[in-house]
């Protein structure tokens, strides 16, 4: 199962995803604890850390959205995709953090 390219439509998703989430506070609150540390590889490393805890806490805050997102990206229906093996589910995340521009992109969705 390959993902497709992000296009600008995905923006609009994965914005909303963001914004139930909490993404943004997280990042704020993460980068508070960071006083003197900012740009070091430590500090980079506790941050990601910290909101990756965060988002799988409140990640069934968007579940559906998330599903829909995701299942988009790999051309399926949201019902098919919520039904996919933890390794084909594996699969689909590995691909979306390795796409070109993904950083940029969840950057331009977080604003």
């Amino acid at each position: 199962m390959k993902i497709r390219k992000l296009k600008m439509k995905d923006v609009f998703p994965m914005s909303r995803i963001i914004k139930k989430i909490g993404i943004k506070e997280i990042m704020k609150q993460a980068t508070k604890n960071l006083t003197g540390k900012e740009g070091t590889a430590e500090a980079q490393k506790q941050v990601g850390t910290e909101m990756f805890a965060v988002i799988l806490e409140n990640l069934h805050l968007a579940e559906t959205e998330v599903t829909a997102f995701l299942a988009d990206l790999v051309g399926m229906k949201p019902e098919q995709f919520a039904e996919l093996e933890f390794d084909q589910l594996a699969s689909v995340y590995d691909q979306l953090k390795q796409l070109p521009g993904i950083a940029s992109f969840l950057k331009q969705a977080s604003q």
